[in-house]
């Protein structure tokens, strides 16, 4: 049953990645197999994305959901990829040995040395998890398996167990996952959240391979990952690592979208917000975070930037639409701010809060210092746009954190019993960790060419 299961969970993930692979063909093409290899962890995001809001839609159209919803559903998007990467003259990729297996410095053959060693290690630590997390076993498991069993979105068990107006991607990824195992087995689900981070990992290299040094890349990639709050909780039945993924890939593509302007990455970056709406309730703040930030930071450029964000904010906006239609025809409710009311006191207590935990080297190492370094490092010698940028998205992301502490009445307190701010701030971390990697980048490159020039 074991060795099934994990077969079966990899053929899941194979489609993801097969279903993004045209999905980013239809984008932006490849060429080459190096060109294949650097985007290949975007495409599994995206793959997981798509069908992950396709499957959401199906269950609140009240499609029965089993192994071929699954399969049609892949089809179906696969199809339309492929349709219009032929409508838009795409090249077929060059066959042959991957180049870039030929071009990798030595930074680079031991960042992904010791990426392997980290996948080996999370590898045996998930392979025989058990369901600990309160969350987990309270209610996304529990509605994961009644889509699994049921076909669809039983209402007794997604309007009476905690959190009822949270989104059901998770859940549809982890009933996905149960046919493909071939069971409902909690314990080898955990390998699922595995393959999850690896995507997220292979697809912040992949993004930031050609802007990026090598020394540089791998080792901030790397101590994000390996931070005490990331790496205790990376493989936990949760959605809140995965809103951080969906996130986070969206935010550099969005940084590198502002300065190269490729349409294929705010895109692409769209589709992910999406996802990320359907993920948790928190996904729709950050959305609506990156989307501002966007916006501000496109201001010199509005007349062509601004349509393109309105259409994008649509989109999302679009994405989470029909949950929301289904959980409150059902008389759901509870996602409003408790009060309207803003006590000052209060506020700066939870602005306080915020500020402890991002900076709390016990849950996050030293990654929230070096991202804070490297803002204002890049904001004087680097890219000063995107540092910017990234900025005002760390500090929007707290403020908010500091904002849904007052607004839902939530304990001034660091307890995940009592105030989720430490899952919430991680997408923030998480950000300001990828994110560094990019800024001293630009940082590198203007000292560079500083010393060129004497």
């Amino acid at each position: 049953m074991t060795l099934r299961a994990i077969g079966g969970l990899a053929c899941l993930n194979a489609l993801f990645l097969a279903v993004g692979s045209s999905v980013v063909w239809s984008l932006r093409g490849w060429r080459t197999w190096r060109c294949y290899l650097r985007l290949a962890g975007l495409a599994y995001l995206l793959g997981v994305t798509l069908l992950g809001v396709v499957w959401t839609f199906l269950l609140v159209s009240g499609v029965p959901f089993g192994g071929a919803a699954i399969l049609l559903s892949a089809a179906l998007v696969c199809a339309v990829a492929l349709g219009v990467a032929i409508r838009l003259g795409r090249t077929r990729p060059v066959l042959g040995v991957p180049a870039v297996l030929t071009r990798l410095s030595l930074f680079a053959v031991a960042g992904v040395a010791l990426a392997g060693l980290l996948a080996e290690a999370l590898f045996r630590g998930a392979r025989l998890q058990g369901l600990y997390a309160f969350d987990a076993w309270a209610f996304w498991i529990p509605k994961a398996e009644a889509i699994y069993f049921f076909g669809g979105l039983d209402e007794q068990v997604f309007t009476r167990l905690p959190g009822p107006t949270y989104p059901p991607l998770l859940p549809a990824l982890d009933a996905a996952a149960f046919h493909a195992m071939g069971g409902a087995d909690v314990v080898t689900l955990h390998l699922q959240f595995w393959f999850l981070t690896f995507g997220f990992l292979a697809a912040a290299a992949g993004i930031l391979w050609r802007h990026v040094p090598s020394w540089i890349l791998w080792p901030m990639l790397l101590l994000t990952f390996v931070a005490p709050r990331a790496s205790g909780h990376l493989t936990t039945p949760q959605a809140d690592f995965l809103l951080d993924f969906l996130f986070c890939t969206a935010a550099l593509l969005g940084a590198l979208w502002v300065v190269d302007r490729a349409p294929w990455r705010l895109v692409a970056a769209t589709t992910l917000l999406g996802g990320a709406v359907l993920t948790k309730r928190e996904g729709a703040l950050l959305a609506a975070i990156l989307l501002f930030a966007l916006t501000l930071f496109t201001f010199d450029r509005r007349r062509d930037a601004w349509p393109k964000l309105m259409l994008a904010a649509g989109a999302v906006v679009a994405a989470g639409v029909p949950w929301r239609i289904w959980y409150a025809n059902r008389g759901i409710g509870g996602e409003a701010p408790s009060s309207a009311a803003l006590d000052l006191g209060d506020a700066r207590e939870a602005l306080r809060l915020s500020l402890d935990v991002f900076f709390d080297i016990s849950l996050w190492s030293i990654v929230p210092v070096l991202a804070f370094a490297s803002v204002v490092l890049a904001a004087v010698w680097g890219n000063r746009r995107q540092a910017v940028l990234l900025g005002a998205i760390l500090a929007l992301i707290l403020l908010g954190g500091a904002w849904f502490t007052v607004a839902f009445e939530l304990p001034i307190t660091a307890d995940e019993a009592l105030n989720p701010i430490v899952r919430y701030t991680a997408s923030a971390v998480l950000l300001g960790g990828v994110g560094s990697a990019l800024l001293l980048a630009g940082v590198w490159e203007r000292c560079s060419t500083s010393r060129a020039r004497r």
